[in-house]
């Protein structure tokens, strides 16, 4: 049997639209008595997927090995199991479900980067910056910072094609996705790992 290609993705903004609702939920973190919005108990439990992340994630399982690669606020209890609520209503809770059993959740996203793979997310913070890395051969894809690389524009199509050539050659992500990429000349991420912040996060 041909080893899939390992794709870890983000939650936050990358399969789920989070940073608009905790922007406006900024002023109402004191009402909670939180600092943040993102300490709100519950506030991840009932977000809107990003825009064609929940059929492009199951197709794209018919080519990748799937992970979950998420942190949560360590101050907001709820936010760990509303994520993986959320998962179970979009996606299943049992075999089928791209994910099951494959959620990691923490604060280096880096600890993960052994088992090699492709990491989409859209922030380079938590150590997602550093799967771009040439001792793992691992690479880090900035979630729609190339305004193509969207699940409902050319995203699954790429991820498809490099999960694809990655199992028929026997190559590493990087090799993978740089090969497919000659075709395309997509942006895949920022070149300094920096990132513009909401006020309620600095």
């Amino acid at each position: 049997m041909t080893k899939k290609l390992n794709v870890f993705l983000d939650m936050d903004n990358t399969l789920v639209d989070t940073l608009p609702v905790l922007d406006r939920a900024s002023a109402l973190a004191k009402d909670f008595g939180v600092a943040k919005p993102d300490q709100i108990p519950g506030i991840f439990r009932s977000l809107a997927p990003i825009k064609g992340a929940v059929a492009a994630v199951n197709t794209l399982a018919e080519s990748a090995e799937l992970y979950i690669l998420t942190t949560a606020p360590w101050n907001n209890e709820s936010a760990w199991s509303d994520k993986l609520a959320w998962l179970t209503e979009h996606f299943g809770n049992g075999p089928a479900s791209p994910f099951y059993k494959k959620v990691i959740m923490a604060h280096t996203k880096d600890v993960a980067r052994g088992k090699g793979g492709i990491l989409i997310d859209d922030r380079p913070y938590h150590g997602a910056a550093e799967w771009q890395d040439d001792d793992f051969k691992t690479v880090w894809i900035q979630y729609g910072y190339d305004e193509r690389l969207t699940w409902d524009r050319d995203l699954p199509a790429f991820l498809k094609l490099v999960a694809n050539l990655a199992a028929s050659e026997d190559l590493d992500a990087q090799t993978a996705v740089a090969a497919v990429n000659e075709r395309f000349n997509y942006k895949l991420r920022a070149e300094e790992a920096t990132m513009q912040l909401s006020d309620w996060e600095k």
